[in-house]
């Protein structure tokens, strides 16, 4: 019979040696003591205190219950570590459902590199089948946290900065043919580009490599590499300078080691492209907090993920290379012609290589890393140039197992610092899947984020008492999907950011930070609840800009089953600038309006930021809408604002002193105190409620049926009613009529467009389905939470289904097809597809999608249809006077 296993463990009894001289061998010997502890009975791990830090080139894996990691004192017992690696991992398992890990995810890639590589390596393989007949698979992506490819290069701001970028990847298909498989890349929680995504599509013609982005003008482009599907192995470079407007691309087109320049396919760029327009510089959209996959893309760090709105089985790719440049790496030639640097041709040991401005790679020079167990520790090497590197993880795809009453007390854990600056890269203490977890006197340094959260799924509640966080170049904590308490910590030094959160709820006590020179929000809070209580907030006087938006930046959360709320209380901050408050209210995107997902948010501000506010700060609050409400408790700070709107045209700032202020509606259009509609050009439909009259010239009765939508333009393109016609209701829409439809819908079998562009307005409670062209190609029809033109072009809107609101859509027609959403008057996305047709109409419908069996269920107030693309200025207008006319809140 075996002895039990021990409760108290000392690392140094695990030949753990503080200081260089333990360097190599530091990892293994921690991890060695956490596996001889019962994986449920757990114990202490002891870390004896030294002049010299423990030294850590791989993470400590504790995935076994009610582990605690204890020192002797927070400054005396030093964890550091060497690479961009946290020295501790909490929560993730390296055996689930009893099994580990295959270590064939570690794939030998003799037989798949080409003959300029001689060494051995190890590249990543995605789904591994059983060594036992009728066994089930190991399927396992990588998440690379903190690390170049999630946060770019170190000067590039988050990537907002990075002007050039280059890519090269090598990945092998191991179950042909190809289809349509995720690649690389981030997206945030709405699933958009963050700031970009790969994956293949064969099933399009020509095949392509699709690499997915987004700019900060919130536009999303798309560029398509073509390669040869036949192949394996797919080989890819491409580089992407967003000033000059320029791709290059190579693929093995020909054969299969062979790299010639192939021709991208643009015409998904979106607009702003080209001609370069005076005043408008691109750049990629800043990550806030989208984790970088591997064979996966997904707003998750693990589980199964295809391309966003294409949720895939898991693929079995194995990934060979992937090296990011911020520079322009090779010429460009003809199409056809070989790929070159400065180098010569190009092969797959020179997308291995480490050189100037490759600030990522992949090297795949490291074989799988086991325990003395025989057990797998999931840790994939990356690499950059100035000799920065960390590791990554390979995740189980059906993660789902927590680690229970972990903690960590009176340790100093040093992350990743490289001088002469510090380094956006590393994690100090990541945090994975775990319940009752704490730290208590433990003093985090360095590191892109002190304690770090995976995206694996909820771990709560995580409990911090008395800890000191300085030094992290993006942000001290950051929390996803955790339920966290705190009292008394500090904060300093920190980067974008002292606190971040993602889809928790917290509660922060007794918080005093310091400042920071780079600082955009101290406090960021992602759809997230939050209690702050006695934070003071130092800025060591008035600096320019800084923080350069808020003190607390909050936006709404989806699907918590009641408001988002906020609750701040006798809370201090000083400095600001001319765009700085001290709270701001976010919508989560430009027009969002409250449904069943997305709820109202409640903000209580009590005593706060009353006491030294910089003289130069607009106000107290900022607000984009009527979605946030609240309260401000005590005696506001004089000289400016308590609280402004930030939208255009009109919002509702709507936090009061005893009273929540009413939500209010646009301003009307001083130019036009008429109605402009029946001037606009190309108007073929306009229909309004309040217009309806029956047979006999009678204003139409509450609950009538509507035998025919009269149309109020020119044109007299009325509306025949099909199946059970709308009900007139009386007053729907602040005073004002609508029609509720109930199953059917009107056909308008006389209105045509001529011009293959249209603008539309709807007033509606839920977005309208409208189609000009039922079944037809070039129909532009409403389409689930959107617009669709044909059947390639869709962009997105804002909708809800409980609240009033004027919805249009706008399509060009020319060579450019631009496809424009808005929602009360804001753009909300704009996608081009130059390869579409225009507009189509042939006896168009509002009320049913007969190819899709959509039936409104909503209201209608008034429809408007032009057989024109209207200008800026005359959607704008438009939409301002339907908000105003409506008394739609803003």
């Amino acid at each position: 019979m075996a002895p039990p296993a021990p409760v108290f463990v000392n690392v140094r009894d695990f030949n753990a040696v503080p200081g260089p001289a333990g360097r190599s061998t530091c990892s293994d010997a921690f991890q060695n003591a956490v596996d001889a502890l019962d994986e449920n009975a757990g114990g202490v791990v002891f870390v004896p205190a030294d002049p010299q830090p423990y030294e850590f080139l791989r993470s400590v894996l504790v995935d076994r219950n009610r582990v605690r990691i204890v020192g002797e004192g927070g400054r005396t017992s030093a964890l550091r570590a060497i690479g961009a690696t946290p020295p501790l991992t909490f929560g993730l398992r390296r055996v689930t459902h009893g099994q580990p890990l295959s270590d064939g995810h570690w794939a030998d890639l003799s037989g798949m590199l080409d003959a300029s590589v001689t060494d051995r390596r190890w590249g990543c393989r995605t789904r591994v089948p059983s060594p036992v007949a009728g066994g089930p698979t190991s399927e396992a992506t990588v998440t690379l946290p903190c690390s170049p490819f999630q946060f770019g290069p170190t000067d590039g701001d988050y990537w907002s900065d990075v002007r050039q970028l280059t890519v090269d990847f090598v990945v092998r298909n191991d179950v042909m043919p190809w289809s349509v498989q995720p690649l690389f890349g981030m997206v945030d929680a709405f699933r958009r580009p963050s700031p970009f995504y790969a994956y293949v599509n064969a099933n399009e013609h020509p095949p392509a490599v699709v690499f997915a982005f987004r700019t900060s003008d919130g536009l999303h482009r798309e560029i398509r590499i073509p390669f040869d599907p036949a192949q394996p192995v797919l080989r890819c470079s491409f580089q992407l300078d967003l000033d000059a407007r320029t791709v290059t691309a190579w693929t093995n087109r020909r054969q299969a080691t062979q790299r010639v320049q192939v021709q991208p396919d643009l015409s998904l760029i979106n607009d702003g492209w080209t001609p370069k327009e005076p005043g408008r510089d691109l750049a990629f959209t800043p990550n806030w907090y989208a984790p970088f996959r591997l064979a996966a893309i997904g707003p998750n760090s693990s589980g199964r993920a295809g391309i966003p709105g294409n949720e895939n089985d898991p693929v079995d790719l194995t990934f060979g290379a992937l090296r990011f440049s911020d520079v322009l790496r090779y010429r460009p030639l003809a199409e056809g012609q070989e790929q070159e640097d400065a180098n010569g041709k190009v092969n797959d040991l020179r997308c291995l290589t480490v050189e100037s401005h490759v600030f990522g790679a992949l090297t795949m020079r490291e074989p799988v890393h086991k325990n003395t167990a025989g057990v797998p520790d999931l840790q994939l090497l990356w690499e950059g140039d100035a000799g920065v590197f960390g590791r990554g993880f390979f995740v189980p795809n059906d993660l789902r197992e927590y680690v229970e009453g972990n903690g960590c007390e009176k340790l100093n854990v040093r992350g990743f610092s490289f001088a002469p600056k510090a380094m956006h890269y590393g994690q100090a203490i990541g945090l994975g899947l775990v319940y009752n977890f704490s730290m208590d006197d433990v003093v985090v340094e360095f590191g892109a984020q002190g304690l770090s959260s995976h995206h694996f799924g909820v771990n709560y509640p995580v409990s911090l008492r008395s800890c000191h966080f300085e030094h992290q170049s993006d942000c001290a904590i950051y929390s996803f999907g955790q339920y966290t308490t705190a009292t008394d910590l500090k904060l300093a030094y920190y980067g974008r950011s002292a606190f971040k959160a993602l889809r928790s709820r917290m509660a922060y006590r007794d918080v005093p930070c310091t400042d920071s020179t780079v600082c955009e929000s101290v406090v960021k809070l992602f759809q997230t609840e939050a209690v702050l209580d006695n934070w003071m907030i130092d800025f060591e006087g008035f600096r320019a800009d800084l923080p350069r938006d808020s003190y607390i930046w909050a936006s709404l959360a989806d699907d918590i089953g009641g408001p988002t709320q906020l609750v701040v209380r006798d809370c201090v901050g000083s400095a600001g600038g001319e765009h700085t408050v001290a709270i701001r209210l976010v919508g989560s995107e430009r027009g969002a309006l409250p449904d069943v997902h997305k709820g109202v948010g409640w903000c209580k501000v009590e005593r706060s930021f009353n006491h030294h506010a910089d003289p130069r700060m607009p106000a107290l609050i900022a607000v984009d809408g009527p979605l946030w409400q609240g309260l401000y408790e005590g005696l506001p700070p004089t000289g400016k604002a308590l609280a402004i709107n930030t939208a255009t045209p009109g919002a509702s700032a709507r936090i009061g002193i005893g009273t929540v202020p009413p939500p209010v509606s646009a301003p009307p259009l001083a130019s036009s105190p008429y109605d402009p509609l029946p001037s606009l050009p190309g108007l073929i439909g306009y229909y309004r409620a309040d217009a309806l009259h029956d047979s006999d010239g009678n204003p139409l009765r509450d609950g009538a049926s509507v035998a025919e939508l009269q149309d109020l333009s020119p044109a007299h393109n009325h509306g025949a009613p099909t199946g059970s016609p709308a009900v007139f209701e009386t007053g729907a829409v602040n005073g004002l009529a609508a029609l509720r439809f109930t199953g059917g819908q009107y056909s308008f079998p006389a209105m045509q467009g001529t011009s293959g562009a249209a603008t539309w307005f709807f007033v509606a409670k839920r977005l309208p389905t409208f189609d000009s062209a039922p079944g037809r190609p070039g129909a532009l029809r409403s389409n689930g939470q959107g617009w669709q033109l044909d059947y390639l072009l869709m962009s997105r809107t804002a909708e809800s289904d409980n609240d009033w609101a004027v919805y249009a859509v706008r399509c060009t027609a020319g060579a450019a097809r631009r496809l424009q959403t808005y929602t009360n008057g804001y753009p909300y996305e704009l996608r081009r597809d130059d390869r579409v047709r225009t507009v189509g109409w042939s006896t168009p419908v509002l009320g049913y999608r007969p190819d899709h069996g959509q039936v409104l269920q909503g209201l209608v107030a008034t429809a408007v249809v032009c057989d024109a693309a209207l200008s800026d200025q005359q959607v704008a207008d438009t939409c301002r006077y339907l908000v105003h006319r409506y008394q739609i809140p803003m």
